[in-house]
């Protein structure tokens, strides 16, 4: 058996009818101003004016959203959406929203910076493109005039939130950083935008998806994974409270016991486990992001990552490509129709 691996480069191959028809109908009026003639025209982008759309839900605002740095109040619909760190941006958009401002995502896979499954979104009307790491750019963020900022997936540190929160209200993850599961993104995010019903709506819609997918795959359920990637003298490992594993498990996968052990009982998403322990994380499948097709090869030099019975099987799922990775490591309602179906096929060849 040989390890498998994947590279998407089209559109998404479904998408539930509760997402499509929240993201055709409503921001084709999020993206669109009337002309003088009645008809639409395209909204400009970044800085510019944008149309003034009324999609929230009755007696939505105003609304106190809590989060890790404490409560923000959003006292009416916001029209200029900024959104920082990961995943965000998905969740605007299946609300009608273009964002003016989003994070900026590169290679393989990628097109023009931004994520593939919103490129059609956002013709006409591109959002201004951030790098909000390491450093947040607060001064193009300000020059976008934000109503709201979105920084519900991200990692920024309380310092930062007071300096956004006094250019406009900023909505920050609900406890740790980087751990957002895709359900609270959307609650979240709905109740900023004044969509909380919508919110449930598209929560349910995937959830169900998801669970389908799961009864549709018995031979997937119990078995075991460890999902990692390179790091400096050893791997970096994706722990039980990270997204990418949370959807796993809700497909019926389990976390590995060498997963378990190294993460331990810390709050984090992720760990760096060092080359000596490498062998303590063999698991049914051994889920290896390797973006650039090079980090598989590179690892097995490593003659204890060569030695791993999950890698001398050829029971090695490879993520290629930036888009496929982001898609399957940061989960949200648009990028889990994009990839779900591909990466659950990938599971079942290698596991069956």
């Amino acid at each position: 058996m040989t390890p498998t691996s994947s590279r998407r480069r089209t559109a998404p191959r479904r998408l539930l009818g509760a997402v499509a028809s929240l993201v055709t109908v409503a921001a084709l009026a999020a993206c669109s101003t009337a002309g003088t003639d009645g008809s639409a025209s395209p909204a400009p982008a970044g800085g510019g004016d944008v149309a003034t759309t009324t999609l929230a839900e009755p007696d939505a605002f105003p609304v106190s959203i809590n989060h890790a740095y404490g409560s923000t109040t959003i006292e009416k619909e916001p029209q200029r959406v900024v959104t920082i760190g990961w995943s965000s941006q998905d969740a605007v958009v299946a609300f009608g929203k273009v964002p003016v401002g989003i994070e900026k995502f590169s290679g393989p896979g990628i097109e023009d910076d931004i994520l593939p499954w919103l490129t059609d979104t956002f013709e006409g009307a591109t959002p201004e493109l951030l790098t909000s790491n390491p450093d947040v750019p607060f001064e193009q963020i300000a020059a976008l005039r934000p109503d709201v900022i979105i920084a519900v997936y991200s990692g920024i540190t309380d310092t930062a939130y007071e300096r956004l929160s006094e250019i406009a209200p900023t909505v920050a993850f609900p406890g740790s950083a980087w751990e957002t599961s895709w359900q609270d993104q959307t609650t979240m995010i709905g109740a900023a935008l004044g969509q909380p019903a919508r919110a449930d709506e598209l929560v349910e819609g995937v959830g169900t998806t998801v669970a389908e997918t799961a009864a549709a795959h018995p031979e997937l359920q119990g078995k075991t994974i460890t999902y990692a990637m390179n790091g400096e003298g050893g791997v970096i490992v994706f722990c039980p409270s990270d997204p990418r594993i949370e959807l796993l498990t809700q497909v019926g996968l389990e976390p590995s016991p060498g997963t378990l052990a190294v993460c331990g009982a810390e709050d984090a998403s992720s760990v760096s486990v060092s080359s000596e322990l490498i062998p303590t994380l063999d698991a049914d499948a051994f889920i290896l992001i390797d973006v650039d097709e090079t980090v598989y090869d590179t690892l097995l030099g490593n003659p204890l990552f060569a030695a791993l019975p999950s890698v001398a099987d050829g029971r090695v799922v490879r993520v290629v490509g930036m888009d496929y990775a982001m898609a399957t490591s940061a989960p949200t309602v648009l990028s889990i129709p994009y990839a779900l179906d591909e990466f659950v096929a990938q599971l079942t060849t290698t596991l069956g």
